[in-house]
């Protein structure tokens, strides 16, 4: 499925490079490419298999589609990997976890999760499902690996929270999602709350209660 993947990357990439105008003609290599992600959620089933992933290099090219110009592709990587760190599944052999964990930290995941969500909006459902999925991941990693909670944030994430929080939007889940996974974050990480300081964290989220001195909330969300 590895080799599949790899040979699936390449001619997409070598599709697009040869008809940059024209995507009707690298359109069916994309949608092959989608197909071999999708053929991948069969190893989320079984984690002893997690160390094969990591040593055929597996993690790495699931990395290098996160930026892939195709946002319904980085979606579909970020399904997977949401799928492979699920906690369940990480809690049957931790031993294998260890090596996904060790290997998505090592590609630095949450910065590219973090640029990643910069280019999808989450008025459209496909795309705010692969916020939500991305989230999801960092709240498994850091669930399993606490300590990932600081570099997370040095990463980017806590600013990407805070920008999401100051969206002037209708409060969603995607906003809820957020401020779960930023108190988990603060949650005994001194360095994180030194950081949220500094990016003036502390007025925005009072921003953010003030606008509950003036309304009711509206919904269980809201409340929450």
């Amino acid at each position: 499925m590895l080799s599949q993947l790899e040979k699936r990357i390449s001619k997409n990439q070598e599709m697009r490079i040869k008809y940059p105008d024209h995507p009707e003609k690298f359109m069916d290599s994309e949608i092959e490419l989608n197909d071999a992600v999708q053929e991948l959620h069969a190893i989320a089933t079984q984690s002893d298999l997690y160390h094969v992933l990591v040593n055929m290099n597996g993690i790495s090219l699931l990395m290098s589609l996160l930026t892939h110009e195709n946002t319904d592709i980085s979606i579909a990587v970020i399904s997977l990997i949401q799928e492979l760190t699920d906690v369940d599944t990480l809690t049957e052999s931790e031993q294998q976890a260890a090596f996904l964990i060790d290997a998505l930290a090592e590609q630095q995941i949450v910065s590219l999760l973090v640029q990643n969500m910069d280019r999808l909006d989450e008025n459209v459902k496909e795309e705010a499902d692969g916020i939500h999925n991305s989230l999801a991941i960092v709240e498994n990693m850091t669930e399993f690996r606490p300590s990932l909670c600081v570099d997370a944030c040095k990463q980017g994430l806590l600013a990407c929270l805070l920008k999401r929080l100051k969206i002037k939007s209708p409060f969603n889940s995607i906003r809820l999602y957020c401020s779960e996974l930023m108190s988990i974050l603060l949650q005994n990480h001194d360095e994180n709350r030194q950081m949220l300081g500094e990016l003036e964290g502390i007025d925005i989220l009072l921003q953010q209660l003030a606008y509950y001195k003036r309304h009711d909330h509206q919904t269980s969300e809201e409340f929450e």
